[in-house]
């Protein structure tokens, strides 16, 4: 729960820096900024967040939940956050945050953000890892601008093995979550298309 707290506080304050910033001029783009701030600052994304039950987030940010052990000297951290954020959280989530990116992009000249968080995201979407991948998987759906056939057959072959040993549930939704993002993106005469028509 501190790690969230702190990823919302961190994010409240980039856009609170954005709104404030004079160089590049964003004249354009602070009413975006100012409703995002708004929209971050309002109980919805404090559910969406999984802090909504937290009485002051910048106290729970900073909160420890490790001791130290005495007797061997090793840290032991308490397991007691082991809810998983649901994707479809993280899917708001990520649509708010591209939604101020590419506002602020608008008026910076050569800036390539989506394009690295797009790459960034399709690394871990295409790389084994159950703590991220499924993160990744969603991300990747969101922020994606453009698809190859290729992405899609590999997102279609990790179904494949995911469906084998059906044993992370949370990573065949976020596949099919991330499928339903990029389908409408491949070119028209794709023969993909027809292949996901079930």
């Amino acid at each position: 729960m501190s790690l969230r707290a702190s990823i919302h506080g961190l994010v409240i304050n980039i856009i609170h820096s954005l709104c404030t910033c004079t160089k590049p001029s964003f004249n354009d783009t602070q009413r975006v900024l100012r409703l995002s701030l708004d929209e971050f600052s309002l109980a919805k994304f404090y559910l969406l967040f999984g802090i909504s039950k937290v009485k002051s987030t910048a106290v729970t940010a900073f909160r420890s939940n490790c001791r130290h052990g005495l007797l061997d000297r090793s840290f032991a951290c308490a397991t007691s956050d082991q809810d998983r954020m649901p994707l479809s959280s993280l899917e708001i989530i990520t649509d708010a945050l591209l939604e101020i990116m590419e506002a602020c992009m608008k008026n910076i000249p050569n800036c390539d953000w989506l394009s690295q968080w797009t790459a960034l995201a399709k690394s871990f979407a295409f790389r084994y890892n159950p703590a991220l991948q499924p993160r990744a998987l969603i991300v990747f759906g969101c922020i994606s601008k453009t698809v190859t056939d290729q992405e899609v057959k590999q997102l279609l072959r990790i179904l494949v093995k995911a469906l084998e040993s059906f044993q992370d549930l949370q990573l065949i939704d976020a596949i099919i979550m991330c499928l339903t993002r990029l389908q409408p993106l491949l070119r028209p005469e794709s023969p993909i298309h027809r292949a996901l028509f079930w």
